[in-house]
């Protein structure tokens, strides 16, 4: 009986710890211009996919992934503007 409550717990504790997980974060740093025009980049590559002869099934999945990356890069964006406002040497 004890070595089955003893079993219990270390698979126990061994779902609890490797249920937490840790999640990695990649910053990327571009600046507004640049931004706008790797989107529009994203945006004219989507344009071109939709125009090809590629099977409609690769095309839409080309461009759902496009849409995906975009959809990401919406919900993280933040302008730093204090990188902007630091004096330049010359």
């Amino acid at each position: 009986m004890k070595n089955r409550i003893k079993n219990v717990l270390i698979a126990a504790s061994a779902v609890v710890l490797l249920s937490f997980t840790v999640t990695k974060v990649v910053t990327i740093k571009f600046t507004e211009d640049q931004m706008n025009f790797h989107w529009q980049n994203l945006n004219n590559i989507k344009g071109i996919i939709d125009q090809s002869n590629l099977p409609h099934a690769q095309a839409k999945a080309l461009i759902f992934a496009i849409d995906s990356l975009q959809a990401d890069i919406n919900k993280s964006y933040k302008l730093d503007s204090t990188v902007a406002s630091l004096p330049t040497k010359k």
